[in-house]
């Protein structure tokens, strides 16, 4: 087994051009990996993969235990082994890359980063609608603010040169330590906590191959938009 691999399920140009029927089961992308993040089947909700357990956040706030049959149109997962661990205090989403630079220079490869410790506050949303294009599903999202909450942040750092076979930079999901709550995460405020990452040479995508993919127009114009659009 190669931990330094990121298991890719489809890619976000594919999921933002409306491609987001599931396809890969759970059963099937736990093989790529014991960590990571997803979209749920219909954009209904995120995924979040944790210490061997696939969790399910849905649009209306209900966090649950996804089935081995149940099916995603998107999910990037891994093995994670930490290069290194340090602790972290009154950082937020902007500071997050500086962070980590004091570390390692993350430029030009991939990282599976995890966060865990005390928020001040945390800001993310859930997707909760089934329409498409992606975009429309995003501006119909649920959004909330956590004040004074504990949890872990899971997700990956991704060069700007893979720009739309992921999203470019951070893309990270959160749950709380009571997994009853979480989501996409668009900011946050740590109080204190530890980080930690393991870099990532090979990334290993596997594409769909039903219809809707197959037939599907992957040509977006103002993809950068679309993504700012997502991730803010």
């Amino acid at each position: 087994m190669n931990s330094r691999i990121i298991h890719q399920y489809s890619t976000m140009h594919a999921l933002m051009s409306g491609v987001f029927d599931g396809m890969f089961t759970i059963s099937e992308i736990s093989q790529g990996g014991s960590f990571g993040i997803g979209y749920l089947h219909a954009l209904t909700g995120e995924m979040i993969a944790l210490d061997d357990t696939f969790f399910e956040i849905q649009g209306a706030g209900n966090v649950r235990r996804f089935c081995d049959h149940e099916q995603l149109p998107f999910a990037q997962l891994t093995y994670f082994n930490p290069n290194d661990q340090f602790p972290v205090s009154n950082i937020n989403k902007k500071s997050l890359y500086s962070e980590l630079s004091t570390q390692v220079n993350i430029d030009n490869i991939f990282a599976a980063i995890k966060i865990e410790g005390n928020f001040k506050k945390i800001w993310f949303r859930r997707i909760n609608c089934q329409e498409k294009p992606f975009i429309k599903a995003v501006t119909e999202q649920s959004e909330e603010t956590l004040h004074d909450i504990s949890g872990v942040m899971v997700g990956f750092w991704t060069p700007d040169i893979f720009h739309g076979v992921s999203v470019a930079e951070f893309h990270i999901h959160f749950i709380d330590e009571t997994r009853t709550n979480g989501g996409h995460v668009l900011d946050f405020e740590l109080h204190n906590g530890l980080l930690s990452y393991e870099l990532k040479q090979d990334i290993k995508i596997r594409l769909p191959d039903n219809s809707e993919y197959l037939n599907a127009d992957l040509k977006i114009n103002n993809l950068d938009e679309v993504i700012r659009k997502v991730e803010e």
